[in-house]
């Protein structure tokens, strides 16, 4: 079960070349019903074409066929008496008073006179001069034409030859369409693997690299910061060994905050367990209540009781405290920092809204605002703490947990929504 379940946890490549194979698919499948489409409508056309002029040479010469000849020329093709033996039909002439003036069932033999008597009577009180019709289940066309006598010539053909045949090539048309789309799917299923290979390869080599760097990266901060401080021992502290000391402190938040994000990244198969979002996200603002308060600002929290989300402890923990930090970080002087957490009763997912004010936010473009290293200040100053990369580690882990998050700016006010 375990292995099904992970199976079916695709990742982002993967999800990713399922809708190229679907796209693809979906294309193909447009243009193969569309092929389809004017080959029935093609074939149609030329069927009842060839029905119309068969009737039209029958209606023509009194109900019979004339001389080969004639009818090789009405009909634009060679016609032999075998093809004409093909052809199953009738003709009666009727008058103004419905009455049959005289029948010919010589070429058909799968109705009566009194059967064909019946039927030319049903199809004259029609009114029609041309139809279909189906006589125990046979397909018939009809025409009836105005003779000079003031009489009626009525001529049924049976053309379930026409149809049999139609019949014959929509269906070869379908089978071939089905093949096609079968051998198309299966091609591109194999090739799309192939074509996004060196992609997936060169997504796990960064991931790799993030996470190797940053391993060997601590080494020489913890050197750089040993000696440092051996410096201060001996000489005392300096404006010098206090600045190295917090660069060494923010590097080392940054490869920590990388190697975070490259191992949240790596883990699509994140185990997901039922959780009380009310009482984490209440344990997780409670934290920043203080600092925010000690700053001069003002902090709301709003959270419904008993909200349950499928999600992993720690990460979700993480997830509000990212986005508490980053609110509190960016809100204005004696601004407002707000933790808000609802589910809509006829909603399955449960909505954080976590907010702060910030007047100069207008013409800040927040679409970009979950990228990697974003800042606002494209200046990427050091007055506000952070590395620009938080926001982008709350993203990822909110893709993990199969939800979503965006960012508005309303009424001088930035709102960061999570749906889980």
């Amino acid at each position: 079960m375990n292995r099904t379940l992970a199976f079916f946890r695709l990742n982002m490549f993967q999800r990713l070349r399922l809708q190229f194979i679907a796209i693809a698919t979906a294309a193909v499948c447009v243009i193969l019903g569309t092929v389809f489409g004017i080959t029935t409508l093609v074939v149609d056309n030329q069927s009842n074409t060839q029905i119309n002029n068969i009737l039209t040479v029958l209606s023509n010469n009194g109900g019979e066929f004339p001389k080969l000849s004639e009818i090789s020329q009405a009909l634009g093709e060679p016609v032999t008496e075998d093809t004409l033996s093909r052809y199953s039909y009738f003709s009666a002439t009727l008058s103004r008073d419905n009455e049959i003036k005289s029948l010919n069932t010589d070429h058909i033999r799968a109705l009566s006179e009194d059967e064909v008597e019946s039927y030319s009577n049903d199809i004259f009180d029609i009114g029609d001069s041309t139809g279909r019709l189906r006589i125990s289940g046979v397909p018939y066309a009809y025409k009836v034409t105005k003779q000079k006598n003031n009489t009626y010539l009525l001529v049924v053909l049976d053309v379930s030859v026409f149809t049999s045949t139609s019949y014959r090539l929509l269906n070869t048309a379908v089978w071939l369409s089905i093949v096609c789309l079968g051998f198309f799917v299966v091609v591109i299923v194999v090739f799309s693997g192939r074509a996004i290979r060196p992609f997936v390869d060169n997504y796990k080599k960064q991931r790799r690299f993030i996470t190797n760097a940053g391993h060997e990266l601590k080494t020489p901060l913890a050197i750089i910061s040993a000696n440092t401080e051996l410096e201060e021992l001996m000489n005392g502290e300096s404006e010098w060994t206090k600045s190295t000391k917090d660069q060494i402190a923010r590097l080392t938040g940054l490869i920590n905050s990388l190697v975070t994000q490259a191992r949240l990244e790596e883990q699509p198969e994140l185990v997901l367990k039922d959780l009380d979002f009310s009482a984490i996200t209440e344990d997780a603002a409670e934290d920043f209540k203080g600092p925010v308060i000690r700053d001069g600002k003002s902090f709301e929290m709003s959270i419904q009781p008993n909200i349950h989300v499928k999600a992993e402890e720690k990460s979700l923990f993480e997830l509000v405290t990212l986005l508490v930090d980053n609110a509190n970080k960016y809100c204005d002087p004696e601004g407002t920092v707000s933790v808000t957490l609802t589910k809509p009763k006829r909603s399955r997912r449960a909505r954080l809204v976590v907010s702060n004010t910030y007047v100069a936010g207008r013409d800040v473009d927040y679409s970009r605002f979950l990228e990697r290293f974003y800042r606002a200040d494209e200046s990427h100053h050091s007055e506000t703490s952070g590395y620009g990369i938080g926001l982008s580690i709350a993203e990822s882990m909110v893709r993990l947990f199969k939800g979503s998050i965006k960012v508005t700016y309303k009424d001088d006010t930035i709102h960061f929504i999570v749906f889980l």
